[in-house]
């Protein structure tokens, strides 16, 4: 049995072949997404200021419904993460069995079936179809968990015989369950939105991609830093009234699921609005099609269990045999890290004698620089873009993006400078996480004890400070390996990419969890610590490989014209 991949329009007859580069590039020389308007030239400098305004109000309407709807999505995405551990704890406690079976379910469903949530991303037709069926799916399943989590805490915890003890547990499988399908639903929401939307997007919006994805992720972290404190303030608020102040827990379950039920209306309606307002999100799809012994294999009629492995497989060689195959595994090697004021680390802080106070605090100061990586991330790339061209580099075209198959052309995606910060960053984070890595062995190896809040400056300042800085690196590499994943894949196969990206990243983070289980005690969070730094080390070592492949050097060498000659 022979399997050919082509790749055609979706409304293509059935035996036109149409390679994905000159399908993209098709594409990409179709018309603006802003309808053209009249020139000076033909009705004179009014109609041109006219036309300029037109521009420039609809690139506006453009930008202001994507945040909206990224907002909208990303906050309950943020809110309901953090909150289903609040109701975990309210329902299950003095346990972390529940917290830790529900992480490892989601784990393992991304790492199986993310590549799938993606090849269905690339296959369906109408780009606004598949945003709201991702929205769709994710609202209804945090509505059905939240129905669950009323009747757990309403309930209560005590359990008065096996049948109600045994209830529960059943309850809470059926909430693991619709847990896994919303994190899937939402990494069918990044690869839709983020890696399909905002690159064709971008030439019509009159700014730099990365300008764009910098956005983006600047939303995403604002959520991030904001969701847990809102969720913590619902039970507090709800004590204070006698109403509710018995169940208070129970009525913050009700404001998530308001949240779930109002918000798709407005996220709907905002990207029905940025979708309307520009042809190229509206053209068809370029899609992948499956021949299999001369017949084509529909993507909605999978086959047999065979067939579909193949195809799964397929996707798999094809993700392993491309320029992002590098830049995943990168990333993916940052995941196993616990250096990061995440749940183990936060526990070894507090076993060590740091008080709650200095944690937050310092957790906070670490939010506000993984904000601020979305403003180095653009500084960095006009500075190198600027800079005077007086450094000789040799001139490595081989592997070009599917954004980029004509280089002479006027383009926003800045390739060279993005790989270039990318690399700036992780050896950035490499390097901020040595005194990390000094701070943590040091306090694990000194017997002696401090009082309560920040134990033994000398190394606790260090460890602090280093993971703190740290973030920058980390989300300045995730913003040049998002524009990489953006521009290096065919275009037809960012959804598969993007759900292979995500099974690399779980499986990072099953590694993690399964380390973190076995040196579980505080005294071996040393060895943690190194395990975590040798894996920032490799991710460097990866993406220093990629930018080696394709550029043919890692450093820009100032030669004299005389050596140039």
């Amino acid at each position: 049995m022979v399997t050919n991949t082509v790749s055609e329009d979706l409304h293509s007859p059935i035996g036109d072949d149409i390679s994905p580069s000159a399908a993209d590039a098709e594409l990409e020389s179709s018309q603006p997404l802003i309808p053209s308007h009249p020139t000076a030239s033909e009705n004179g400098s009014h109609a041109e200021t006219e036309t300029g305004n037109e521009h420039r109000g609809a690139r506006e309407a453009s930008l202001t419904g994507l945040y909206i709807s990224h907002f909208l999505s990303t906050w309950n995405a943020r809110t309901y993460e953090f909150a289903a551990v609040v109701f975990t704890v309210e329902a299950f406690p003095n346990t972390l069995l529940p917290a830790s079976i529900s992480g490892i379910a989601q784990c393992l469903a991304a790492i199986l079936f993310s590549p799938s949530v993606g090849a269905w991303a690339d296959r369906c037709p109408s780009r606004l179809e598949s945003l709201k069926k991702t929205i769709l799916v994710q609202r209804i399943a945090v509505l059905t968990a939240c129905a669950c989590w009323m009747v757990l805490l309403w309930s209560g915890s005590d359990t008065s015989s096996p049948h109600d003890l045994g209830l529960k547990w059943g309850v809470l499988a059926v909430i693991v369950v619709l847990s896994c399908i919303e994190r899937l639903a939402a990494g069918g929401n990044v690869a839709v939105m983020e890696r399909d939307w905002v690159p064709t997007l971008a030439p019509a919006v009159g700014g730099s991609l990365h300008n764009l994805n910098a956005t983006m992720r600047r939303i995403d972290l604002i959520c991030k830093v904001l969701a847990p404190g809102f969720v913590t303030l619902l039970p507090m608020g709800f004590s204070a009234t006698t109403v509710t102040e018995k169940h208070s827990v129970f009525w913050s379950v009700v404001v998530i699921a308001m949240m779930s039920l109002l918000s798709p209306w407005v996220e709907w309606f905002s990207a029905q609005r940025v979708w309307s307002k520009n042809e190229l999100l509206q053209a068809p799809k370029t899609i992948e099609r499956v021949w299999t012994n001369g017949r084509e294999a529909n993507g909605h009629n999978t086959g047999g269990v065979g067939q579909h492995l193949r195809r799964k497989m397929s996707g798999v060689t094809r993700f392993c045999k491309s320029a992002v195959l590098l830049p995943t595994i990168s990333i993916s090697l940052m995941y196993v890290s616990v250096l990061t004021f995440s749940s183990p680390m936060i526990t070894f802080l507090l076993n060590s004698g740091f008080t709650l106070p200095v944690v937050t605090a310092a957790r906070l100061f670490s939010s506000i620089l993984e904000v601020s990586a979305t403003a180095v991330m653009p500084w960095g790339v006009k500075t190198l873009r600027d800079r005077p061209a007086k450094y000789w580099r040799p001139v490595d075209e081989d592997e070009l993006g599917f954004l980029e198959e004509n280089p002479s052309e006027p383009s926003n995606i800045d390739k060279a400078e993005v790989e270039r910060v990318g690399l700036w960053a992780v050896w950035w984070m490499t390097l901020s996480l040595m005194p990390a890595v000094y701070g943590v062995v040091g306090l694990t190896s000194t017997p002696e004890t401090s009082p309560a809040g920040l134990p033994l400056p000398y190394f606790s300042i260090p460890m602090l400070l280093g993971v703190a800085f740290s973030r920058i690196g980390l989300w300045t590499y995730d913003l040049a390996y998002s524009q990489l994943q953006q521009t290096l894949a065919p275009a037809s196969l960012r959804g598969e990419f993007t759900g292979i990206e995500q099974s690399f990243v779980s499986t990072a983070e099953l590694l993690q969890w399964t380390i973190t289980a076995i040196l579980s005690h505080p005294k071996d969070f040393d060895v943690l610590a190194v395990i975590s730094w040798v894996s920032i080390l490799g991710a460097a070592g990866c993406y220093a490989w990629f930018i080696r492949k394709r550029r043919g050097h890692l450093l820009h060498v100032k030669v004299s014209a005389c050596c140039k000659n």
